[in-house]
């Protein structure tokens, strides 16, 4: 008989995933902290044209944590009881989370010869490779489902894999390229999450059918 983790036990692993991703996005503003007032003579938008390239990767990396989160949401809030399996998966997919802000600090958005953009781009492949793996598990064990007709038939999160895996090997011969195409990935991925139009063009069918 598997383990299985239900009730106030699911809220504590949810509480603390919750919390992982909290203190991942406090670690991203901190290199901001840092910033100080323009000196003397200078008009406050110095400081945003000095540290641009810092804002940027700050607010890239704060976007794709938020996004994929909410899809991490969408896939939990089905569970009534979670396995081992699961829990391994999860904490696997936090690993992935708290370990971004590290390459994302090291992003030069202006420069030519970024060469931490594939660590980025393959950060956010296993990111996203974990959460399409927690979508599967719950799709083969509907026991672990308050109600599994409610489980979406396909996952997004398959799709970015791929995109970001792709995006990985562009990184290796053009880093600047791949650091810039995140500026269309991530903002389609968050509206394919929205209920509206674009979800329904994807899927071609019931636009509820996604995580």
């Amino acid at each position: 008989m598997k383990h299985l983790i239900a009730g106030r036990d699911l809220g504590r692993v949810l509480t603390f995933t919750d919390g992982v991703v909290a203190v991942a996005i406090t670690v991203l503003v901190l290199p901001l902290v840092s910033v100080t007032a323009p000196e003397q003579g200078r008009p406050f938008y110095a400081v945003i044209t000095d540290n641009w390239p810092m804002i940027t990767a700050f607010l890239l990396t704060f976007l794709i944590v938020y996004i994929q989160w909410q899809g991490h949401q969408r896939i939990f809030e089905n569970f009534v009881a979670i396995d081992d399996a699961i829990i391994r998966l999860n904490g696997l997919w936090l690993i992935t989370i708290a370990f971004l802000p590290w390459p994302s600090r090291m992003l030069d958005v202006d420069g030519t010869g970024n060469q931490v953009v594939w660590l980025y781009c393959a950060t956010l492949f296993l990111n996203s490779a974990l959460l399409h793996a927690l979508y599967r598990r719950g799709r083969r064990h509907p026991d672990l489902l308050g109600n599994p007709e409610l489980w979406p038939r396909r996952s997004l999160s398959f799709q970015f894999a791929a995109i970001f895996a792709f995006l990985t090997v562009v990184a290796l011969f053009a880093p600047r390229l791949a650091l810039w195409s995140m500026w269309v990935v991530i903002p389609l991925r968050f509206l394919a999450q929205q209920d509206g139009p674009l979800r329904s063009v994807l899927w071609r069918s019931n636009p509820g059918d996604e995580a």
